[in-house]
C-alpha cells in the first residue's frame, strides 16, 4: 500500500509543478543576475493533462476496492440502518443460535426414543402408565414408581404378611396375657400360615392361645397343627370365610451373595415393618449357629429384630426365599431357607391328606402333632432321642464371627471360644438361673466349650450343670437344671 501512496504524492506533485517550472525558465531568460535561481525541467500541459488523469483513475480503483470489500464482507451486515453491533454481542448472538440448534437435536432425538419404547413396551403395562398418567401416548412414569424396586416387591408380598401373638395364664394370673409374639406369612389360600417354632412353642405356659392379625386387621384365632423343633419351623391353620392372599415361594438354592432382600415382620409387636439389605452368605453351617441339623442358613444384614422371627425374607420379585429365624447383633441376621420350609410344608400337607381326623400327639417323625393342645417348646422328634432343655439359642463364637463381633460393639467380652447366648426362652431353666442374652459361654462342668454342638453334647435331662459364662467383663458361674425336652 506504501509505494501506490507515494506515486500518487509524486504524481500530484508533478501535475501542478508546469506552472512553477514555466516562471523560473522565464526569470532565468531575464538576465544573468540571478545565480541562485534553479531552473527546472519544463513539463508540458499535455502531460499534465495525462498525470491527473491517471490519478483520478487510481483513485477511482481504490474507491471501487473499497466498496467491493465492503459489500462481502460480513461486518457489512452491521452498518445497516447506521447500527454497528459490538462483536460482544454478535457472539452472544451467534452462541444462542448454537444452543438452540442442540436443543432442537436433542428434543428430536428424545421424541425418537419415546417413540421405539413405545412399541416394545407391553400393551397392558403401557395402558396402565397412561391411565395413571392421563398423559395419552409417550407418557414416563416419576422415578419413585421405575426405581423403587423394594417398594414393588413389598406392595406384592404384604398382603400375606400377619402378626402372631402368644396368649397364655402363668402361675398366679387368671387373666390371658400376651407371652410372646412374631410373624408369619400365609402359603395356601385356604389359611395355612408358616412360621418359626419358637414363636407358637413355649414349654412353661399351660392353655396358650394363638391369634393371628391379618393385613386386613382382623384378628383370627390358630391353631398350631406341626412343629419341627430343630429347623425350627411351625405351620399354623387358621379359619375364614373368604381365601386369604398367599406368598409364592421361591427357591433359595438360586440365591446369590449380594442380592438385594428384605425383611419382612413385626419386630417389637410393630406390624408392618420393612426392613432391607442383602445377602452376606447363603451357607452359614448350622454348627455355628447352635442348631443341631445339617441346614445352611442364609446370612443377610437386613435387620431382624425381637418379633420378626418368623416373617419371611423376601427378593425382588416378591417371593419368600427365606424365613426370618434371628438377629445375632446389627448386620448379622440369620434366615431358614425356603428349600428347608418348601420340604417342611410338603409334609405337612401329606400328613393333612393321610389323617384327616384328630392328629395324634407326639407321632413318630420330625412332626409334633397336635390335637387341639399346644406344642412344647424345642422338641427334639428328629433323632428320636430326648434330650436335656434348657431353652436358649446360640451361635457359635468361630473366628470370623468374633472378628465381626468385635468390629460391631467394642465391648464385646475378650473370649477366643464359647457361644453367644442371643435368645432365652420366658420361663425356661436358663432364665430362671440368671443367664441372659448376649451372655458368652465358655465351660460347662469345667470342659470348654468350643461349638453349640459341644453344648448339645453335655446337657442331659434332670442332670444339674454348672455353666461358666462372661458377662461384660465379668465371669460369673451359674447353676441351670435342665428339664426333659419332649
Amino acid at each position: 500500500m506504501a509505494a501506490p501512496i507515494m506515486r500518487l504524492v509524486q504524481m500530484s506533485r508533478a501535475t501542478f509543478r508546469p506552472h512553477t517550472a514555466s516562471l523560473l525558465t522565464k526569470g532565468a531568460q531575464a538576465g544573468p543576475h540571478f545565480p541562485n535561481v534553479v531552473i527546472c525541467r519544463t513539463i508540458s500541459a499535455e502531460k499534465a493533462r495525462k498525470n491527473r488523469l491517471i490519478f483520478y483513475k487510481t483513485i477511482a480503483k481504490f474507491a471501487a476496492l473499497f466498496v467491493f470489500m465492503g459489500v462481502t464482507s460480513p461486518y457489512w451486515t452491521q452498518l445497516k440502518g447506521h447500527r454497528f453491533e459490538p462483536r460482544r454481542d454478535k457472539k452472544r448472538r451467534k452462541l444462542a443460535a448454537e444452543s438452540e440448534a442442540v436443543e432442537r437435536e436433542n428434543s428430536h432425538r428424545k421424541e425418537t426414543r419415546m417413540d421405539s419404547s413405545n412399541h416394545s413396551l407391553l400393551p397392558s403395562v403401557k395402558a396402565a402408565e397412561v391411565v395413571e398418567g392421563h398423559e395419552g401416548i409417550g407418557y414416563i412414569p416419576p422415578r419413585s414408581k421405575r426405581f423403587n424396586f423394594i417398594a414393588d416387591a413389598v406392595e406384592v408380598a404384604a398382603p400375606a404378611v400377619v402378626y402372631i401373638e402368644i396368649q397364655g395364664r402363668v402361675p398366679l394370673r387368671r387373666e390371658q396375657i400376651p407371652i410372646s409374639n412374631g410373624s408369619g406369612f400365609i402359603v395356601s389360600a385356604d389359611g395355612l400360615i408358616l412360621t418359626n417354632a419358637h414363636v407358637v412353642a413355649n414349654k412353661m405356659v399351660r392353655n396358650q392361645e394363638v391369634m393371628v392379625k391379618l393385613y386386613d386387621g382382623r384378628v383370627v384365632k390358630g391353631d398350631v397343627i406341626a412343629i419341627d423343633s430343630v429347623s425350627d419351623l411351625a405351620a399354623v391353620k387358621v379359619n375364614t370365610i373368604d381365601k386369604l392372599p398367599t406368598l409364592r415361594m421361591g427357591k433359595s438354592s438360586k440365591l446369590r451373595p449380594g442380592e438385594w432382600v428384605i425383611a419382612m415382620g413385626s419386630p417389637l409387636a410393630l406390624s408392618d415393618t420393612i426392613t432391607a439389605g442383602i445377602v452376606s452368605t447363603v451357607n452359614r453351617k448350622s454348627k455355628e449357629l447352635g442348631l443341631n441339623k445339617n441346614i445352611d442358613y442364609i446370612q443377610t444384614d437386613a435387620s431382624i429384630n425381637m418379633g420378626n422371627s418368623g416373617g419371611p425374607l423376601v427378593n425382588l420379585d416378591g417371593e419368600a426365599i427365606g424365613i426370618n429365624t434371628m438377629m445375632v447383633t446389627a448386620g448379622i441376621s440369620f434366615a431358614i431357607p425356603s428349600d428347608y420350609a418348601l420340604d417342611f410344608l410338603e409334609k405337612v400337607k401329606k400328613f393333612q391328606n393321610e389323617e384327616k381326623g384328630d392328629l395324634e400327639k407326639g407321632s413318630s417323625g420330625m412332626f409334633g402333632w397336635l390335637s387341639g393342645s399346644k406344642p412344647s417348646t424345642a422338641v427334639d422328634m428328629s433323632r428320636g432321642l430326648k434330650k436335656g432343655y434348657i431353652g436358649i439359642t446360640m451361635l457359635t463364637l468361630s473366628p470370623p464371627i468374633l472378628s465381626d463381633l468385635r468390629q460391631r460393639a467394642r465391648d464385646f467380652p475378650n473370649v477366643s471360644h464359647g457361644v453367644l447366648v442371643y435368645r432365652i426362652v420366658i420361663g425356661s431353666p436358663a432364665q430362671m438361673a440368671g443367664i441372659q442374652a448376649g451372655d458368652v459361654i465358655t465351660h460347662i462342668d469345667s470342659q470348654p466349650i468350643n461349638t453349640a454342638e459341644d453344648v448339645f453334647k453335655v446337657v442331659h435331662a434332670t442332670k444339674p450343670i454348672t455353666v461358666t459364662i462372661i458377662r461384660g467383663q465379668n465371669t460369673l458361674k451359674m447353676e441351670v437344671t435342665p428339664v426333659e425336652a419332649q
